[in-house]
């Protein structure tokens, strides 16, 4: 009989040692801090972050989180060094980094849209095409607007790196680029919303690309959730719950854009700005926060960059893709 009890007892001490550790393990991930950037001069294509914030969604999920105040151009940096936790950013600013291993995953799309190329009103380019042999405008070789440049004239057969380059790339800091094209030192500027919309409305710009309504980019979600693997590993949850939350808020600039671009300049979440023209450029773009758009526009821009060189040709695309997209457990492909 002792020797039974003993047994019970042992066993009774297991268990609650086992039960205990999945209690642990529980509210480890109850009370994760989840870390999320935000751009020290926040964008447009951030509003659901912000939205996110200001009507609650993120509380709703019971999502625990950190606002962290970051460059984005640091975005791979940080998350490597466990700064930042999660962040969004152009996936075409995050290809290059990833074929150099960066590891990271990519659960959710947010938007569509948000570059074009302008020229001169009365510039004789009239088409993509006439960019062949032109001067183009832009903020740097790595920068978004010109790679999907460089995207979109490599599917017209235009060449847009060496030893075939039949463009002629002028770099300005991006704040420039608008005075660059009006005193005739480049024949066009590859720039983002709402600067390329300021420009466009006051007619010192036409479009030549625009990202949001052009064939070959109007479906393609060009700015991701980019969350670093250790997270989300560790603390799928917490990551889910920000997922469903940045879901819920994209639906609400979709239907709101007006009053989002209201609260973007009131509550400072941009340094300045007209809320008419942002509403505007809001109101452009496609904010059907998808899983599934993720992994397509994951797969064509490792497809892309790798035709035209901008990442090796040993690189294993579909591996890649692979092991950077998520499909997070408990979020839907959409709302």
């Amino acid at each position: 009989m002792k020797r039974v009890f003993g047994v019970l007892v042992v066993v009774t001490a297991l268990l609650t040692v086992s039960a205990g550790g999945r209690e642990k393990a529980a509210n480890s991930e109850d009370d994760y801090v989840l870390k999320i950037a935000y751009g020290i001069s926040t964008n447009l294509c951030s509003a659901p972050f912000f939205i996110a914030e200001e009507k609650g969604f993120y509380k709703a999920e019971g999502l625990k989180y950190e606002a962290v105040k970051i460059d984005t151009s640091q975005i791979p940096q940080l998350i490597t060094a466990g700064t930042i936790d999660v962040a969004l950013n152009l996936i075409a600013s995050m290809i290059q980094p990833l074929a150099n291993g960066l590891d990271v995953k990519i659960p959710l799309t947010v938007h569509t849209g948000c570059i074009k190329v302008l020229v001169d009103p009365n510039s004789d380019i009239r088409t993509p095409a006439d960019l062949k042999g032109r001067r183009i405008g832009i903020g740097g070789m790595g920068s978004a607007p010109t790679i999907i440049v460089q995207r979109y004239l490599a599917e017209l057969g235009i060449g847009t790196m060496a030893p075939n380059i039949e463009v002629e790339w002028v770099i300005f800091p991006s704040s420039e680029l608008p005075l660059a094209l009006e005193r005739g030192q480049v024949d066009a500027i590859a720039v983002t919303d709402p600067a390329a919309l300021v420009v466009e409305n006051s007619g010192k710009g036409r479009v030549v690309i625009n990202m949001t309504s052009d064939p070959q980019m109007k479906d393609e979600f060009c700015c991701v959730l980019v969350a670093s693997s250790k997270a989300a590993n560790a603390h799928p949850e917490s990551l889910a719950k920000m997922a469903r939350a940045i879901q819920k808020a994209s639906r609400y600039v979709q239907e709101n854009p007006e009053e989002t671009a209201r609260l973007m300049v009131e509550k400072k979440y941009l340094a300045s700005g007209d809320p008419k023209v942002n509403a505007e450029a809001l109101a452009s773009y496609s904010w059907d926060a998808s899983v599934s758009e993720a992994k397509a526009s994951l797969s064509r821009n490792l497809n892309d960059f790798q035709k035209i060189g901008l990442i090796p040709a040993n690189v294993d695309v579909n591996a890649l893709l692979n092991s950077t997209f998520l499909a997070l457990p408990g979020v839907p492909d959409r709302l």
